[in-house]
């Protein structure tokens, strides 16, 4: 699924003779990660992150390096970040361990997204997610959930998500479904209706066990509305005999014209209003009674489900946020 990447780099870890002087580092094209830290900070290749720097904190014992092509350095302490040591480790990353200094850990993620995951992390800070792009908040998600398995910034990262149900509806669905997260699959499942989930660019996205659910939604509001049509039934009374008459084909075409599950009535409606005014000249009494009719379907169909039925998909329960 493209949007859902799962990819842990390969950080080549053999020395190849690397000197540990800064005059030979400095004359490669990056430098020696076994060089001393001190030596390396606010460089054309790398520098330290104003908030993550050696002076912020006397309890630093890891840097940690983005995948920038000039990288940032994160100074932070691993037991606050992660709660044990052994973190990278266990997703293949390899923890170099210079003679008398700092472990320099090089990630696979960009400048913005461990600034991200390394803000949810503390305790007393919260992002301020207006400001962070839509594909940041997605690849910051991935890596703590997937990667580091910091499942407090998962959970934040997932609330920020829900700001975009409206922008990227398809997107953070299927996140939402990934992520066992019920409220933000139904939350962002609503604003899917005006879309066509068969196209293309969002067939590329969903997910088999995605797909299903938001099918079904889709289908069963279209044929609700058919039924809400079919189920209005004129008397052919004298007073009612011309309306009857005309709702006989009316009601068909609007059933024929309801092929989305969006449920614009009033567009819907308006060439059969069109149409009354002259089928129901000159009776006004019988172009009302049209228009009460109108307002009813469109009332019923405010009260059609909106939102995914995840019953018919397994997600375990215990882990639904």
């Amino acid at each position: 699924m493209p949007v859902v990447s799962f990819s842990i780099p390969q950080i080549d870890t053999k020395s190849n003779n690397r000197s540990t002087t800064t005059t030979s580092s400095s004359s490669s094209s990056g430098f020696d990660l076994r060089s001393p830290l001190s030596t390396l900070r606010s460089t054309t290749t790398s520098y330290y992150h104003p908030s993550y720097c050696l002076s912020n904190s006397i309890d630093v014992d890891l840097v940690l390096s983005s995948s920038d092509e000039i990288p940032c350095w994160f100074a932070i302490n691993k037991s606050k970040l992660f709660g044990h040591t052994d973190i990278f480790k266990s997703v293949g990353l390899e923890q170099l361990t210079p003679d008398h200094h700092l472990p320099l850990v090089q990630l696979g993620e960009s400048r913005d997204v461990i600034e991200l995951i390394l803000t949810c992390s503390e305790a007393d800070s919260i992002p301020d997610f207006t400001k962070i792009e839509f594909n940041v908040l997605v690849s910051a998600l991935e890596a703590a959930a997937d990667k580091y398995k910091l499942i407090h910034t998962e959970k934040i990262c997932l609330l920020a998500l829900g700001a975009y149900c409206t922008t990227n509806p398809v997107q953070v669905y299927t996140l939402a479904i990934h992520y066992n997260c019920k409220w933000l699959a139904e939350a962002a499942s609503e604003h899917t209706l005006s879309l066509n989930i068969n196209h293309p660019d969002y067939q590329d996205i969903l997910t088999s066990e995605g797909y299903a659910p938001l099918m079904e939604l889709h289908q069963y509001r279209i044929s609700k509305a058919k039924q809400i049509i079919e189920a209005i039934m004129i008397p052919k009374t004298k007073e009612s005999l011309k309306l009857s008459n005309f709702w006989i084909n009316s009601s068909q075409r609007l059933v024929d014209r309801i092929d989305n599950p969006i449920l614009n009535i009033d567009e819907i409606f308006k060439p059969e209003l069109h149409l009354a005014i002259q089928e129901l000249n000159p009776c006004l009494k019988s172009y009302s009674d049209l228009i009460d009719i109108r307002d009813q379907i469109r009332n019923e169909c405010n009260h059609i489900r909106k939102r995914v039925d995840l019953s018919i998909i397994t997600i375990p329960k215990t882990q639904i946020h």
